[in-house]
């Protein structure tokens, strides 16, 4: 097996262009990026204590060997990942997580792996303090977007979608203070905005936060860009099918909220968000806040009202699905 010379983790809220991201930077010859498959930090953290106890190491890695071939018919060569773990050291969540993802993904020139899941930015510190050269990627954007983006991809009903300001307040939150506890060399932001307009040089800055060298100058290869099931992948937007063969239009993904999206909405995406709407480059629309209106979007669900008194008395925002994602019938395979 290779070892790994660096463990990346790419995260952020769901509808900020992850996956797009994880796209370009796949294309370096010694990096391996997968999307979903593994996610130890979602599936398998401090849900098999302890770890090191082999009756539950055996546990978590069939768990993980399960989902795998139920939800990606990818099967995991378990033997391998425990001849690994009996080499040295001591059995942890992230050596397991490493070994699995070495097992998986390395091979050949590919040295490096990332992964891309979502909403995972509270498991950032975890992983960068516990893997042998942990690294974080958080991907950032305008929240208006993500609202509007969310609003049409999600099959939760209605006022579900609005969650996702709450979400995005607290990635920016986690984004600022990262900069300052963890430092450069392990955690990096990066805005969608600044991505889809420049591709190429934010590819290029983004290899060199991994120590990475030598990729394609011209860019990566969307011919060759698969999902998380292998399918060919082009576009991962709401208002645009994978499959329809129409260049993405950067500019209607990063505008698009601002006829999209009602005054009240649009006010509270801003509201929450708060200062960190400008401090990460976003500008304010201006649009005067309807206290009513905007309580009216969900002033009769529980769970949304709970998510507001939580801002309102904290500032403090979430990290949360609509649906729980441990559960099998919510994996979304469309």
């Amino acid at each position: 097996m290779i070892r790994s010379q660096s463990q990346t983790l790419i995260t952020g809220v769901y509808r900020t262009g992850t996956e797009f991201i994880a796209q370009h930077l796949g294309v370096h010859p010694k990096l391996d990026v997968s999307m979903y498959r593994v996610n130890a930090p979602r599936f398998i953290l401090n849900r098999y204590d302890p770890i090191s106890d082999p009756t539950q190491t055996l546990a978590a890695l069939r768990d993980l060997a399960d989902r795998l071939l139920e939800r990606y018919q990818i099967v995991l060569d378990q033997p391998a990942v425990l001849k690994e773990l009996e080499t040295d050291g001591p059995i942890t969540y992230a050596r397991l997580y490493n070994v699995v993802m070495s097992v998986m993904y390395l091979a050949g020139e590919k040295v490096h792996w990332a992964e891309k899941n979502q909403l995972l930015w509270r498991e950032i510190p975890w992983f960068v303090n516990n893997m042998p050269n942990g690294k974080a990627i958080l991907v950032l954007r305008d929240p208006r977007s993500v609202l509007i983006s969310f609003k049409k991809y999600t099959y939760a009903p209605p006022p579900a979608y609005l969650e996702a300001v709450f979400n995005c307040l607290d990635a920016m939150a986690s984004a600022a203070r990262y900069e300052t506890e963890l430092g450069p060399d392990r955690f990096i932001w990066v805005r969608y905005e600044d991505f889809a307009l420049r591709p190429i040089e934010e590819t290029q800055r983004l290899w060199a936060f991994l120590g990475l060298e030598g990729g394609p100058a011209g860019g990566s290869a969307p011919g060759d860009w698969k999902d998380a099931y292998g399918r060919p992948w082009h576009a991962n937007s709401s208002f645009q099918p994978n499959d329809s063969g129409v260049a993405f239009d950067v500019a209607a993904s990063i505008h698009r909220w601002k006829k999209g999206l009602s005054k009240k909405e649009i006010a509270l995406a801003e509201v929450v968000s708060g200062s960190y709407l400008e401090r990460f480059g976003y500008e304010p629309s201006g649009i005067p806040v309807d206290w009513p209106a905007m309580l009216r979007l969900f002033m009769n669900d529980e769970k949304m009202l709970a998510h507001f008194r939580r801002w309102l008395y904290t500032g403090e925002g979430i990290q949360a699905f609509p649906t729980d994602p441990l559960k099998p019938e919510n994996w979304r395979r469309d």
